[in-house]
């Protein structure tokens, strides 16, 4: 019992001591509060200004370095005009970026790309498609990116088995002040060394430094593990990178001599609050003695005597423990009501399923206790299936599911009522509903079933948006013939694949043709054949299987074995192929797995079957034709590279070499080499002639003729084209090395 007279006096006297209190320690604290913030403001603001100003000249020193040597350097000058097989422009090149790496200990690597070969020189050189920083490189080699400052973070790494590291790049075009460039000079800074630099300037125990850049990605946090929030005392935005410098306290107060110094007198006024606390209880109890002796009495007088006024405080203990035990006398009638519910239907499912012995007096007795009254003597089994069921549990919530179901149950016992018959119903599954209904005796029951189905099924479909599909079958005079009329109902429901969705099953549908088991694994064989084949002759042998199906009104797991066999087989088919047809079978495989987890008909099987095959029938006839493509490109390649010194060598000249057409000869060269016919030739050519200019004393006219130019100025040209100076002008400078 609450005891109303102490909780009085006690509240007479300690709120004003808790207000007096509370009010001392609030002015206290929030004076020393202010203090220790601006303090700890200003030294957050002077460090941050300062690492701004660190990372700033940092980084304006490098750039600056990178704009000079891009403008004046001679060796950078060489790099981007040669080619790579100018070894000693290339060791130039190399040693420029070492100087940077170590004049600059904030660089993390350095490399230089030419647009004209995509060749790298530096960290993780080599040509375009193996180079892993390509990604990021190539929308400035295709013009989609312009070089800026400096790029965000993110994670380099030289080769491809090298571990990441998190950086921020320069991308610098060469030359600079064109349009046209004929290369990129890419400086990445490691952020870690960048952090190593700006370390010293704090102590990262007592202080965080977060930097920022511009699109909100984080570049450096001193954030501690298991660390969620803190508390930012300044903030910074650099104006040479557009970087956010960020500080404050790193445990997320003020400072920990404020915290030290908070925790002692905090420690001291929770035990003056105790104190006093203790002293106030104290007092009012010791007052409040007598009046509890009082109050004791009264109570051991109030169990014997009811018929006391309910108004007085000393009864408000009775009005309590009677509303206690009116709520729980609601809750427990409520749990028993619930608790008859699942009691019935786990019941209806040992009854119906055999899940226990169950002998007919106990039956009917159930019967009686559950309030079901049979109709008749006889009983025939209703299994209802929820057709497409994913899609109804997706579509509905689930107390849109158990209202809908609750409905479906409702109807099949209101139909059966009104045909005079009586309906014991029960969701089984999360999709099947069983029902046993009595038919009234002198009634023709298989008439009388059959109506009642039927009524069922076709009032779903009228009123709801989505069907079911019904399996009957009875008549059953006991228990005993009730569970054989649900076993055989519920098989019926496996036949709706062929039979179809939303009516009524009777035993009569589900006879059909007799189908040996090797009928149906030969026409499968076949059909793997002419899927490996990419005949044609596929689509009879899948109407084929299809028909016996049907024929055979097979059920759902008789056609989920044979769709297994045949998935086994096209498997086993394609594994003795090469790898360019199993990888077409395995995007059609993993269609075929999906379509096999989920189908509802055998005509949405048919579909979905004929749609993946049509697909992979297609690629793989595609792959046998680019085969034979790759075969005539490979021939005419290697008549170019034997003889590329006759002048007459052209696309005309190919096409009646080979019998192809000179525009089929350009695109199919195009797909296969990724250059068209006169690149490929032109470079063929150049390159032999730098051979002939470096190992041979012919002359030019000479060197001319023999790579295929009877004209000397087309022979100059093009060579100046590839080469970037003539071809005299090369043999004196590969001379004077």
């Amino acid at each position: 019992m609450n005891s109303s007279w102490f909780r009085k006096l006690l509240l007479s006297y300690l709120p004003v001591f808790v207000v007096v209190v509370t009010i001392l320690f609030v002015a206290f604290f929030q004076s020393l509060s202010e203090q220790n913030r601006k303090e700890a403001l200003k030294a957050n603001a002077f460090l941050a200004e300062q690492a701004v100003r660190y990372a700033d000249n940092s980084l304006k020193a490098l750039d600056y370095q990178v704009l000079r040597d891009t403008l004046s350097s001679a060796d950078l000058k060489r790099f981007f005009r040669t080619n790579g097989d100018d070894v000693y422009g290339n060791i130039q090149a190399t040693k420029k970026i070492d100087d940077w790496k170590l004049n600059y200990g904030i660089i993390d690597s350095v490399y230089f790309i030419r647009a004209k070969d995509r060749f790298v020189l530096g960290d993780g050189a080599g040509q375009r498609a193996d180079f892993p920083d390509e990604p990021f490189i190539r929308p400035y080699l295709e013009g989609r990116e312009v070089a800026e400052k400096w790029s965000g973070k993110r994670a380099f790494r030289p080769y491809a088995a090298s571990t990441p590291a998190d950086v921020i790049s320069l991308v610098q075009g060469y030359p600079l002040f064109t349009t046209e460039k004929q290369g990129y000079v890419v400086v990445n800074v490691s952020l870690a060394k960048l952090k190593q630099t700006i370390a010293p300037m704090y102590n990262p125990e007592q202080t965080f430094i977060r930097i920022g850049d511009r699109d909100g990605g984080v570049l450096m946090d001193d954030l501690p593990a298991g660390q969620r929030t803190r508390s930012v005392l300044s903030r910074y935005v650099s104006p040479y990178t557009g970087w956010v410098f960020e500080s404050g306290p790193a445990s997320g107060g003020l400072s920990k001599f404020a915290l030290d110094f908070y925790s002692i007198w905090m420690m001291t006024a929770i035990a003056v609050v105790l104190l006093g606390v203790a002293w106030v209880v104290h007092v009012t109890r010791r007052n409040y003695r007598p009046i509890s002796q009082l109050v004791s009495l009264i109570r051991t007088s109030a169990l014997l005597k009811h018929d006391i006024g309910p108004g007085r405080n000393e009864f408000g203990f009775i009005r309590g423990a009677l509303e206690h035990l009116m709520e729980e006398t609601t809750r427990t009638r409520q749990k028993d009501k619930e608790t008859i519910i699942l009691r019935k239907k786990h019941r209806f499912q040992e009854a119906v399923e055999g899940m226990g012995p169950i002998r007919e007096s106990e039956w009917q007795t159930d019967l009686l206790a559950f309030h079901i009254n049979p109709a008749g003597a006889l009983a025939f089994m209703l299994e209802l299936e929820i057709d497409r069921y994913a899609r109804f549990a997706e579509r509905y919530g689930l107390q849109d599911q158990s209202m809908l179901k609750f409905v479906v149950s409702s109807v099949t016992q209101e139909i059966a009522g009104l045909e005079g018959a009586s309906a014991w119903a029960e969701w089984v599954s999360d999709r099947r509903l069983s029902a046993i209904v009595w038919v009234p005796d002198g009634e023709d029951g298989e008439a009388l079933s059959a109506v009642i189905g039927e009524q069922i099924v076709e009032w779903v479909r009228a009123n709801l948006s989505f069907t079911v599909t019904a399996g009957l079958h009875g008549m059953a005079a006991n228990l005993e013939e009730i569970r054989r009329s649900h076993a055989i109902a519920r098989n019926l429901l496996q036949h709706k694949a062929v039979l179809g969705t939303g009516r009524l099953l009777v035993s009569a549908d589900a006879d059909g043709t007799d189908y040996r088991a090797h009928d149906y694994f030969g026409t499968i064989h076949a059909l793997t054949q002419a899927i490996r084949l990419a005949d044609g002759a596929w689509r009879k042998r899948l109407d084929e299987l299809f028909g016996q199906i049907a024929d055979a009104v097979s059920s759902r797991k008789e056609i989920e074995s044979f769709m297994q066999f045949l998935h086994q087989q096209l498997n086993r088919a394609f594994l003795e192929l090469s790898k360019d047809y199993r990888n077409v079978w395995k995007e059609a495989d993993d269609e075929l797995l999906e379509l096999l987890g989920d189908w509802e008909t055998l005509a949405e099987l048919k579909q979905g079957c004929t749609l993946i095959f049509e697909a992979a029938a297609g690629r793989l006839q595609a792959l046998k034709d680019s085969q034979r493509t790759r075969t005539v490109i490979a021939d005419i390649r290697a008549y170019i590279e034997d003889d590329y010194s006759n002048p007459e060598l052209s696309l005309d000249y190919l096409s009646d070499k080979f019998a192809i057409h000179a525009k089929n000869i350009s695109k199919l060269f195009k797909e296969e080499c990724g250059c068209n016919f006169v690149d490929f030739l032109i470079g063929l050519r150049m390159d032999k002639a730098k051979q002939l200019l470096l190992s041979t004393g012919d002359s030019l006219q000479e060197i001319s003729a023999q790579v295929g130019y009877f004209n000397y100025n087309s022979f100059n040209r093009a060579f100046k084209n590839v080469a970037g100076f003539s071809p005299s002008d090369y043999r004196k400078q590969q001379a004077a090395r």
